[in-house]
C-alpha cells in the first residue's frame, strides 16, 4: 500500500476571538474567504459551529453546509470543563460541570440539525479541554469524530485512534474516532517564545505558511514510521480571516489582547491559508473532512 498523508482542516465556528465575545463578524465576513480559498484548491473541510454561533447565523450555516463541507459541533457557547486545574488563565471563559454536558450537547445539536436537517457527527472541545465524561457521552449521542486531543499537553497518541471508555486519553473499542491536533516537535526557539509556546496555533499568521509546511513534515516521518498514512489535523477560526483589535473595550474597562490572538489576522492569514494548500498540493497529500476521514476506515 502506497503511504498517504492527510491533511484535515477544522475551522472552529466560534464568536469573535473565541468567546471573548459576542460578535459574530468572523463567522459573516470570514468564512466566506475561506471557502473562497477552499473552493479555489478543491479542499474538503470541517466547519464546528457553536450552538449560539450557529444560532445568529443561520445563513452561514447553510451556505457552508450547501457548499458540500461538513458541519460539526463545538459546544453551546464556546464552553469549557470544569477539569480542575486549567492549563492557562482564561478571564473570559464560560466553565460548566459535568451534569451540564449532556443537555448542552444535545442543544447544540438541535440547532444544527434544525439549520442542514442533518445530525452532526464531528465535534471539537472548546479550546481542547476534554474529559472521559463527554467521550462517553459523545458516543453515546452518536458522534462519529471526537478532534480534542491535545497533543501538545497529552505526547502519547500521534496518531487517530479509538479510545477507551475507562480513560479516553488511552486506546480501546469505542466507536468514536479521536483525532489528535498537532503541536510542533523540536523547536527550543517557540517553545520560549509565548503562553502558546510549540502550539499550533496561531503559526499560520504568525509564522506563515512555509514554517507551518517545514514544521509538519517531521511530525509526517514520525508517523509515516509506524504506519501507511499520515494525518495532520488543525483548527483555525473564521475570525482570524477579519482584522481583529488589540482591545475590547468595556463599560467597566478595557481588556488588551496577547499579540497571538490579533497578530496578522485578515487578509494575511488567508493568503498564508492558501499558499499552505498549494503546498500541500505540490506534495500531492490530501484533504478530508472529520466524517470523510472515519469513512475511510483507515484507524
Amino acid at each position: 500500500m502506497k503511504k498517504k498523508v492527510y491533511i484535515l482542516f477544522g475551522f472552529d465556528m466560534e464568536s469573535d476571538n473565541g468567546n471573548y465575545t459576542r460578535n459574530y463578524e468572523g463567522a459573516k465576513s470570514g468564512t466566506p474567504k475561506i471557502l473562497e480559498v477552499l473552493n479555489k484548491n478543491n479542499v474538503k473541510a470541517t466547519f464546528l459551529f457553536t450552538g449560539d454561533t450557529a444560532e445568529n447565523n443561520k445563513q452561514v450555516v447553510y451556505e457552508v453546509y450547501e457548499g458540500g463541507f461538513e458541519i460539526g459541533c463545538h459546544g453551546l457557547m464556546h464552553e469549557t470543563l470544569d477539569i480542575g486545574q486549567t492549563l492557562y488563565s482564561c478571564p473570559g471563559d464560560i466553565r460548566i460541570l459535568k451534569e451540564e454536558i449532556r443537555p448542552r450537547l444535545e442543544k447544540n445539536i438541535q440547532i444544527i440539525e434544525k439549520i442542514i436537517k442533518d445530525r452532526p457527527v464531528s465535534f471539537r472541545a472548546p479550546r481542547l479541554w476534554q474529559t472521559n465524561e463527554q467521550v462517553k457521552i459523545l458516543e453515546d449521542l452518536g458522534f462519529l469524530v471526537d478532534a480534542s486531543y491535545w497533543q501538545l499537553r497529552y505526547k502519547k497518541q500521534i496518531l487517530p485512534y479509538h479510545p477507551s471508555k475507562d480513560n479516553w486519553l488511552e486506546k480501546g473499542d469505542l466507536r468514536i474516532l479521536e483525532l489528535p491536533n498537532f503541536y510542533f516537535i523540536n523547536n527550543s526557539e517557540l517553545e520560549a517564545e509565548s503562553y502558546v509556546g510549540l502550539d499550533q496555533f496561531p503559526k499560520l499568521r504568525t509564522k506563515g505558511a512555509e514554517f507551518v509546511f517545514n514544521g509538519i513534515l517531521d511530525i509526517i516521518d514520525n508517523q509515516l514510521k509506524i504506519s501507511d498514512i499520515g494525518v495532520i489535523v488543525f483548527y483555525l477560526h473564521p475570525w482570524e480571516a477579519i482584522e481583529i483589535s488589540n482591545k475590547l473595550t468595556y463599560d467597566e474597562g478595557t481588556f488588551y489582547f496577547h499579540k497571538d490572538q490579533y497578530l496578522n489576522t485578515g487578509d494575511y492569514f488567508v493568503k498564508q491559508l492558501d499558499l499552505f494548500i498549494e503546498k500541500c498540493i505540490d506534495r500531492e497529500f490530501k484533504f478530508a473532512s472529520f466524517k470523510e476521514f472515519y469513512d475511510f476506515g483507515y484507524f
